[in-house]
């Protein structure tokens, strides 16, 4: 008798880990076994089949001279019993310090199950994929190699036009007939704690987003990608300057300068009544009484505000974590926050939204979610009446299909949508008068999803009254199946970075999702000398309608937009 599997039946775990590993170079005799160790139990107590592992700053801070230790840590790994049954695995490292404009000292590693037999790489050069077998590491220059992309943010990006090791390096797989992209950055960091605390976005954040949108603009315009995760040091801070005025409201500030050195001048503010210190903030010194408490209670997460303009096109699941970063860098204090900077979750696991399709734990087929992307967002940003940064609306995907332009109007371009219940599924309230823009793009974005949960919890409703049972309540998926966003190493020392993890269910047999649905934004195409912020036309003159034709059953949905 023939079986027949269904498709997507059999999901694979992911585990996808980020970490900034450049102060355990620094003291690798201590600080690499006690790594090590801390990861190896979190895949152990995960139980992955496909392990990615994103690193930067590897071979350290001063990497010239720690750069030796990093093939004893790849050893480490690959000869480790927890990983004996992982016998496909992939190693880029890129440590050749001695070209400054390509280094990145950024490091992608992956371990396949001996359970994955059907796994290929891209090849970028090719253009195609290749079997994954057997182990390969790629240490030193790697720039040849063809089974990576490997890009630094161009020179103009970097503040002061400094050359430092940021960028991103990244890589496609065929996972049990699905494919996925993991994508590594380090994005750049905040020098001074002097000019972070301008009301936000600071220089540095707006030198961040630059950087972040030229990433996710390469990523989309690539017409063979896939749905990708792109996890690694974003240095996403804090808006600190709201964090000061949240903590210094009833207190007394005063400038102390060290002559007419603008960089050894610091704030200070004191308590009205005992006239004690209460904060601190020099340039490179941010400090607060009640430091290791303070920063670990919940008022902190309102200030976490840099992915805001970018929630159209990149997800993350809820952060129930404290600020990774800045830890100190002793094994006696493995919880306790240098002093050095207002305490940030820098580390960060994102997905592109095909790719939060994919991995999603409910028992809802992707297809059933393809009215989530039918409003198209510009990874461009734009800046509404009241000066707050947001995303504006952009032009149609692309689509597998060639564009029809209707006759009389070479401007328009018709967009097949699936049919009424998506359209039904994208109504959303009316949007007051005082907006400027058709519409908010976070706003648009949360009452779809509101209107998703509300039309699945109608069906299961209908389902379960008609199998004669009653609704479930409270029933959670299985935890191994359930997404988990956590820290590797909470009570131990990990340098001054903790680890961050995504452990998922990736559905396989999806082939590219991506292509399939159109699920991704087409990015507009800005110049490199265009300014950071610019008003996008299409967000000020909405012409976008939609358009029914009921020749054929079921009835077509067009969507009608600028170019």
């Amino acid at each position: 008798m023939l079986k027949f599997k269904k498709m997507g039946s059999d999901k694979v775990p992911l585990l996808l880990v980020t970490a900034n590993v450049g102060s355990i170079f620094e003291d690798p005799s201590v600080m690499l076994p006690i790594w090590t160790s801390e990861f190896l139990q979190a895949v152990s107590r995960m139980d992955p089949k496909f392990i990615a592992l994103h690193l930067q700053e590897v071979g350290g801070k001063a990497y010239e001279k720690s750069m030796q230790y990093v093939q004893d840590f790849v050893q480490r790994l690959c000869d480790c019993p927890e990983l004996r049954l992982f016998d496909k695995i992939r190693i880029y490292l890129d440590e050749d310090f001695s070209s400054p404009e390509k280094f990145t000292a950024l490091g992608n590693m992956y371990f396949a199950h001996s359970s994955l037999t059907d796994l290929k790489i891209w090849d970028f050069e090719q253009k195609a994929y290749v079997e994954a077998t057997g182990k390969e590491v790629h240490a030193g220059n790697i720039e040849k190699v063809t089974t990576k992309e490997k890009a630094k943010f161009p020179q103009h990006f970097f503040p002061e036009c400094k050359w430092s090791r940021k960028g991103f390096l990244r890589t496609r797989w065929w996972v049990r007939g699905t494919a996925i992209e993991f994508v590594n950055i380090h994005l750049f960091h905040d020098a001074s704690n002097l000019l972070a605390i301008e009301p936000f976005p600071s220089v540095y954040c707006r030198s961040r987003r630059r950087a972040l949108r030229h990433t996710l603009r390469h990523l989309h315009a690539d017409a063979q990608a896939a749905p990708y995760f792109i996890f690694g040091d974003f240095n996403f801070r804090t808006d600190t300057g709201g964090v000061v005025k949240k903590v210094t409201e009833e207190l007394s500030g005063s400038r102390l300068q060290n002559g007419g050195n603008v960089d050894s001048s610091k704030l200070q503010y004191r308590s009205p009544t005992d006239g004690r210190v209460v904060l601190t903030i020099g340039k490179k010194e941010f400090s607060h009484v009640d430091h290791q408490k303070i920063f670990r209670e919940p008022w902190l997460q309102r200030f976490d505000r840099e992915l805001e303009a970018l929630r159209p096109h990149l997800y993350e699941f809820p952060v129930k974590f404290p600020p990774s970063y800045p830890f100190e860098e002793d094994v006696h204090l493995p919880t306790h926050y240098m002093k050095t900077r207002c305490p940030a979750w820098c580390d960060r696991v994102l997905l592109s939204q095909s790719a939060r399709l994919l991995v999603q734990h409910d028992t809802a087929r992707p297809a059933d979610n393809r009215h989530m992307h039918a409003s198209r967002k510009s990874v461009t940003d734009s800046t509404d009446s009241s000066g707050r940064v947001s995303s504006s609306d952009s032009s149609p995907a692309r689509s597998a299909s060639p564009a029809t332009h209707t006759q009389g109007s070479p401007g328009k371009t018709l967009e097949k949508k699936s049919s009424l219940a998506e359209l039904d599924g994208l109504s959303v309230p009316a949007p007051s008068l005082s907006r400027k823009s058709i519409a908010d793009p976070t706003s648009v974005q949360q009452a779809i999803s509101a209107r998703m949960e509300e039309s699945s919890g109608r069906r299961r409703l209908v389902r379960n009254q008609s199998e004669g049972e009653p609704a479930p309540r409270g029933r959670d998926p299985a935890p191994r199946r359930r997404p988990v966003y956590g820290v590797i190493g909470d009570s131990t020392c990990m340098g001054d970075h903790k680890p961050i993890y995504l452990r998922v269910m990736l559905q396989s047999d999806r082939g590219n999702f991506r292509q399939e649905f159109h699920s991704e934004s087409s990015p507009k195409h800005i110049k490199p000398e265009d300014p950071e912020n610019m008003t996008d036309p299409v967000a000020d003159s909405p012409n976008s309608r939609y358009i029914h034709f009921s020749v054929d059953s079921p009835s077509s949905i067009f969507k009608e937009t600028d170019i």
